[in-house]
């Protein structure tokens, strides 16, 4: 089994100093992207980065016919944006050009294994093509090409105007027709798009785009196996002719480069030629591709801490025995959010550390990022159930003051809270059985200790710590009720 946890320091570094924070899910200062996409395995992963991504703003995707067909496209990528819950954004069906090209033969396989990753069917939301989909009446738009140029050609020919609200074009592959699959199955629209002078960044593979060997075969778990992405990522990869064709097939990264390019443009070369860049380093390129898909939208942006972990000398020392574990079980956006909320309720108890999983684990869920979630809690009024409402409030930013938290009491006991967003709603509570193994420890220590003695608490802090490391938010928690609008 291949375990590969978590990116570098300097990495992460390098992602907080270049990226733009966002609040809610309205990502301010972020470029406005379109994905125009024909959803072969390398789209269908880029995507997954993508659309888990705080730091992408996401306005439109065009289906494009390519790898897959015009209809299994769009109905492709219907089923996507549900699976990532982002159905609020607008998906246009290809462009209508003619007669369609000879399918190419690989069609199948690929369609079949993006198929079987994904959800049922859905129901349609998508838009017809229109070439304005390029464009918005606000601000410049950055177009990401990771299929043909032919809905781009037929946008620019309809009305050569929505040239000057696109920034730029960034296409995956080699600028060259005979280097690039893509260019090469409509050369006539990328002639059309280039005589349009249409600004263009070319992002192709290079020495540094090779996959990793070890990675064809075996388990691939990267992180916490919690966000949308990996999850997703994980099941695409379950039949082994996929996982063979996706790294022996395709050996390099291609139009999952796009996405990282976005993400740090400082981690790529310009390639001698005008407008190409190609990744620098190898293992640069890895540590943001384990970062990207592993990482969902939950993740904090510091306001007055630096990015990264704080040294261990900082914590107390029963923490300081566990950090190095706590991180590599639970991850580093869970670390931090622990970390505030027992400085904020001044006790490392039971429920409160459970909070802070329940928030992190309904977000991932519902592929929310921060202060974004409606959050009703109908947990039991009193301590210590009730201190669940403090770890909610500080792992998902949902906070009273922004108005998206809510305490309806419930039951004695009841730990069930439910989350909201994007149309989407789930109730979530802790699983009997872990309950039970809180009353228990908890039932012990009354029969040894009084609440007046400090071995008392020691003993509560003691079962807090082994919660907060061992209790995996992945496992712990009972899912009760799901529910889609449909619409938004």
């Amino acid at each position: 089994m291949l375990r590969y946890i978590r990116p570098s320091a300097l990495v992460l570094l390098i992602l907080s100093a270049a990226a733009v924070p966002a609040f809610g899910h309205d990502i301010e200062g972020c470029p406005a992207v379109v994905i125009d996409t024909d959803m072969g395995l390398d789209d269908v992963v880029a995507l997954a980065m993508a659309l888990q991504s705080p730091r992408i703003d996401i306005v439109a995707i065009v289906a494009c016919e390519g790898v897959s067909s015009q209809e299994k496209g769009v109905e492709h990528l219907e089923r996507l944006l549900k699976l990532f819950n982002r159905r609020e954004i607008p998906l246009y069906a290809p462009a209508d050009v003619g007669p369609t090209k000879d399918p190419p033969p690989f069609r199948p396989f690929a369609e079949n294994a993006v198929a079987k990753a994904l959800p049922s069917e859905v129901k349609p939301l998508h838009q017809p093509f229109r070439p304005d989909a390029y464009v918005l009446p606000s601000k410049k738009t950055v177009i990401v090409a990771l299929g043909p140029l032919t809905n781009l050609a037929a946008a620019l020919t309809s009305n050569p105007e929505i040239k000057n609200g696109i920034a730029t074009a960034v296409v995956a592959g080699a600028p060259k027709p005979e280097e690039s699959w893509n260019l090469r199955y409509d050369a006539e629209a990328f002639d059309t798009v280039q005589k349009a002078g249409l600004a263009i960044k070319f992002i192709a593979p290079g020495t540094a785009s090779c996959k990793p060997e070890a990675w064809a075969e075996g388990d691939v778990i990267f992180g916490q196996r919690t966000s949308v992405g990996e999850r997703f990522w994980i099941r695409l990869l379950e039949d082994p002719s996929v996982r063979r064709h996706y790294f022996q097939g395709l050996p390099q990264w291609h139009d999952e480069l796009v996405y990282l390019y976005l993400l740090d443009e400082s981690a790529f070369d310009r390639a001698g030629e005008a407008g190409v860049f190609t990744p620098k380093d190898r293992e640069a390129v890895i540590d943001l591709f384990v970062h990207s898909i592993c990482d969902g939208r939950q993740h904090k942006d510091r306001v007055v801490f630096v990015e990264g972990l704080l040294p261990a000398g900082m914590f107390q020392a029963d923490v300081r025995k566990r950090m190095d574990r706590i991180v590599a079980k639970n991850g580093k956006d869970e670390w931090f959010a622990q970390i505030l909320m027992n400085e904020l309720h001044e006790h490392l108890g039971a429920y409160s550390v459970i909070g802070v999983k329940m928030g992190l684990r309904a977000a991932e869920l519902l592929n929310a990022p921060q202060h974004a979630m409606t959050v009703e809690s109908h947990c039991a009024p009193h301590p210590p159930v009730s201190c669940l409402n403090d770890g909610i409030i500080v792992a998902t930013g949902c906070t009273p003051g922004r108005t998206l938290f809510t305490h309806i009491p419930g039951p004695r006991g009841s730990t069930r809270v439910t989350f909201s967003f994007n149309g989407r709603r789930i109730a979530l509570a802790l699983k009997s059985e872990y309950e039970e193994r809180i009353r228990s420890e908890i039932q012990t220590l009354s029969e040894k200790h009084t609440l007046a003695e400090q071995s008392y608490w020691d003993g509560v802090r003691a079962l807090g710590l082994d919660i907060w490391e061992n209790w995996h938010r992945r496992d712990i928690f009972e899912t009760m009720k799901e529910s889609e609008s449909g619409t938004h």
